[in-house]
């Protein structure tokens, strides 16, 4: 098909022009980043891999212009049938069959496409969008139709002579989805990109073991878009993009010290933790890091103290019972509404999900102290940079209202704070760990972080006890013990015996 030949098509009736403003989307995170949304009479590309929610995107944008400004609209299909899009649709909250009653949308089924059909389908389009008088359309998917044209040539002429003037002289804002193949640069067929008004790039990959799906807007002419990778995720109710990290500015100075509800420790802080402050509680497993966090809720509920525990590690009633165990009433704490207990499990929620919910928690139940338990699943799921990222953006928020928390971590002290950089976020940093004395496993506990505030420097032993823990006094005769490798100390005698021997002059008896 030649270029004069496509060109007289757009003829048909097109009269309305577009109109001043922006197509919202209807996914609030995306119009954010992009001035409120689509400038009208725009044609974008949405490019993504397989199973990336190309489809999902451009059918929110379709269903908010229908539902919200009722804005008729055309769904062009040439990769499934309209049974299935309005059944797969349909689970999703949007209900396509209502307004297609109303004659205000239209599902165009061109699965089967064959080049000499081509101008007859860019008439049926414009027919539809002259007679429905519409403003929103999408073509699902041009990596399809291009199929049908023996020459790329032909292709390109097509996307830019016939889509391209379709969006601007008829007004109607186009999205035109694209196939993107695993592996490469190329948006598509790689022409889409330098035709389209805007770009819109969809991806799925594997970050350490999870399935992490960006977002990211390359281009949109006449906007001021933010061109960062955006998280998103896909639920029942469509697309729903994770709002960036945001950092709060921290202009609070809090000088009260409160209770952690373990006696010892609180001397060993010089009479408890400063109010407001962030605490790492970091040891490997079974040293007590939950223990000491529910020790620190408990305290705090039981001064009628609203305060929240957020598990990733351990199901709500296996906590409850753990407390119970310990002789603390659980069920009557979160029953007065003292204690609120969640949990989230990674195959529910994303880690940016976990963390946004964990602010709005925040918000909504204004909590005076948090445990969060624990931090591991955030650094395994996260890159370094994005795992500080987030972390600083929580920190922030808890100290801005004013949050007294204690986030546990699995690790070693290197590990769970320099190597992660949590050492210059956290206030404080108490380190449990298990030794070995004498063939028998004994615990340590010590500070190794107080900030604004003086501590014990001792390394202190610990026992948990049927009434939670009990610190003893430091560990005597010991060298080594943080190391995890505890040796006797040399006594004094000894040590001048030790001088004496290497110093006795040659030949002496």
């Amino acid at each position: 098909m030649e270029s004069s030949e496509l060109s007289h098509i757009i003829k048909i009736d097109v009269s309305s022009k577009a109109k001043n403003g922006r197509a919202p989307t209807g996914i609030e995170e995306f119009d954010g980043l992009v001035e409120g949304g689509i400038p009208r009479g725009y044609l974008v590309l949405v490019a993504g891999t397989a199973g990336s929610g190309k489809t999902i995107f451009a059918s929110q944008y379709l269903y908010y212009g229908l539902s919200r400004f009722n804005e008729s609209g055309i769904y062009v299909s040439f990769a499934e049938n309209r049974e299935t899009f309005l059944a797969n649709m349909k689970r999703m909250s949007m209900d396509f069959e209502k307004y297609e009653r109303e004659g205000k949308f239209r599902f165009l089924d061109l699965v089967t496409v064959e080049e000499k059909g081509i101008e007859s389908i860019i008439e049926r389009i414009l027919s539809e969008i002259s007679s429905l008088k519409g403003r929103r359309l999408v073509i699902d998917s041009f990596s399809a139709l291009a199929q049908a044209f023996p020459k790329e040539i032909d292709a390109r002429i097509m996307l830019h002579t016939v889509l391209g003037k379709i969006a601007h002289l008829s007004g109607v804002t186009t999205l035109l989805i694209s196939e993107r193949s695993l592996g490469t640069e190329w948006l598509g067929k790689g022409m889409e990109e330098f035709v389209a008004d805007g770009v819109v790039a969809l991806s799925i990959r594997t970050e350490r073991g999870w399935l992490r799906r960006n977002l990211q807007v390359l281009k949109l002419r006449g906007t001021k878009i933010k061109s960062m990778e955006h998280s998103y995720d896909i639920n029942e109710h469509g697309i729903r993009i994770q709002p960036e990290p945001d950092i709060k500015q921290v202009d609070k100075v809090f000088t009260q010290k409160i209770s952690t509800g373990i006696k010892g420790l609180d001397s060993m802080f010089f009479d408890g933790a400063l109010g407001g402050s962030v605490t790492l509680v970091a040891g490997a497993a079974g040293t007590g890091k939950t223990t000491t966090g529910l020790h620190f809720i408990v305290e705090g509920a039981k001064h009628n103290e609203r305060c929240v525990y957020v598990t990733a590690e351990e199901p709500i009633s296996q906590l409850i019972n753990f407390g119970e165990g310990l002789g603390w009433n659980m069920n009557e704490l979160v029953d007065k509404g003292l204690m609120k207990i969640v949990h989230y499990t990674p195959e529910s929620f994303t880690v940016e999900q976990q963390l946004f919910e964990i602010k709005n928690i925040l918000r909504e139940h204004k909590p005076s102290r948090l445990v969060i338990d624990s931090l591991t699943p955030f650094e395994e799921a996260l890159s370094r940079q994005r795992y500080i990222q987030h972390l600083r953006s929580l920190v922030s928020h808890l100290k801005v209202n004013g949050v007294t928390s204690f986030l546990l971590a699995l690790g070693e002290p290197a590990s769970a704070t320099t190597e992660t950089g949590l050492s210059t976020l956290v206030d404080n940093i108490i380190f449990l760990r298990h030794i070995e004395i004498e063939s028998a496993l004994r615990k340590s506990l010590v500070i190794m972080k107080a900030r604004c505030s003086n501590h014990d420097n001792d390394i202190r032993e610990f026992e948990i006890t049927p009434k939670g823990i009990m610190v003893k006094e430091k560990f005597v005769g010991l060298e080594q013990v943080l190391g995890g490798t505890p040796r006797r100390s040399m006594t004094e005698g000894a040590i001048s015996q030790w001088i004496e021997a290497f110093t006795k002059p040659s030949g002496k008896k």
